[in-house]
């Protein structure tokens, strides 16, 4: 086996070459192929030699040399085909990228894409990720897609393609990062990949609850309560307003479901001291809001009252002791005249 080859080349100031190595030992299998890209910068042109050394049946290691600079580069790649080289201007697969929702309910059928530009280049391959692959679209292949694994078998493959990928009856166990890897076909098997990440989320089956310890309220008091949201996964937000202005929880907690596994039912505090200005026409509005994401968004409220201070008047103080006073000469004419008729009686 050859210990190295030599190759070199001439570009002018300002040109941009994007350089291709192939090589091979004769059997049919091919793999991606790496490439390295130089601007030319010097005055008038500059030549750079690229060196092969063969560590290993496999592996090519592409050492950049210029008469400026000593090893500007190292670069791996991988075998290919017949012993040979290629040089292309900058073109070929570029703008990569990926289409995700941030968050599903579970159960639901999720749309994913993937875009490209292969400018004039050819598709080789498209695959997806979570983790392992789970989907693989070649369009030289019959059939040109093929899926993997249990992911891979909630593909809809025939709405799926080269640019979407239909997953059915997603689950917050298919929550995660998911990966687009577009190849470009031989020679240069250009290769680039993107990501992004989906929550599956198992939404509360009911509404939030609010209780508060009582209805009415006076300037000083404090207003305890709790909201609690159904469970879910992953557990609801809670926050509060009074009166439309936002209120800090006095604590958060999320209680494990003993019945569904990997959910919880979320409970938040409320502890607020009424000040003077907090009334509104002698009501206070308590609202809880929960949500998950954008898919559960719902709310509780209760409306309290204000209590006031019953004062007596100074004119109902002096009417009462009028009609006391009243009552009590009414009650001793009775008296006398009931004496009266008796004595009378008597004497007759």
């Amino acid at each position: 086996m050859p210990g190295g080859s030599f190759l070199s080349f001439e570009g002018r100031k300002g040109s941009h070459f994007r350089v291709r190595a192939l090589y091979a030992f004769g059997f049919s299998g091919f793999a991606a192929v790496g490439d390295f890209a130089k601007d030319m910068h010097n005055s008038r042109k500059s030549t750079l030699t690229f060196t092969l050394r063969f560590f290993s049946l496999r592996e090519l290691r592409l050492r950049v040399f210029s008469q400026q600079r000593h090893a500007l580069c190292d670069m791996y790649i991988f075998l290919l085909g017949s012993r040979r080289f290629s040089f292309s201007g900058v073109r070929g697969l570029t703008n990569v990228s990926i289409d995700v929702p941030l968050a599903v309910a579970a159960g639901t059928t999720v749309n994913m894409s993937c875009r490209y530009d292969l400018e004039t280049d050819i598709l080789y391959a498209v695959k997806w990720y979570k983790g392992q692959e789970f989907f693989r679209y070649v369009p030289k292949e019959d059939p040109p897609i093929e899926v993997f694994g249990d992911l891979g078998a909630k593909v809809v493959t025939n709405r799926s393609n080269a640019n979407y990928v239909i997953l059915k009856d997603v689950q917050p166990s298919n929550s995660g990062k998911y990966r687009c890897e577009v190849s470009e076909d031989f020679p240069s098997f250009n290769t680039l990949m993107v990501f992004d990440y989906m929550h599956v989320a198992s939404l509360p089956k009911g509404d939030p609850e609010v209780n508060v310890e009582k209805q009415r309220y006076a300037v000083g008091d404090t207003v305890r309560g709790n909201c609690t949201v159904p469970s879910g996964n992953p557990p609801a937000n809670i926050t509060w307003t009074v009166n439309g202005n936002q209120v800090n929880s006095s604590f958060i907690m999320n209680i494990t479901d003993k019945f569904i596994d990997n959910h919880h039912m979320a409970i938040a505090g409320l502890d607020f001291e009424i000040a003077s200005n907090t009334f509104s026409n002698g009501k206070l509005q308590v609202v809880c809001n929960a949500n998950v994401f954008h898919l559960y968004q719902k709310k509780a409220e209760v409306l309290l009252k204000e209590e006031r201070p019953i004062l007596a008047s100074v004119l109902g103080t002096r009417e009462s002791s009028y009609i006391g006073n009243a009552a009590r000469r009414v009650e001793e004419w009775f008296c006398t005249g009931v004496l009266a008729t008796l004595l009378l009686c008597n004497l007759r």
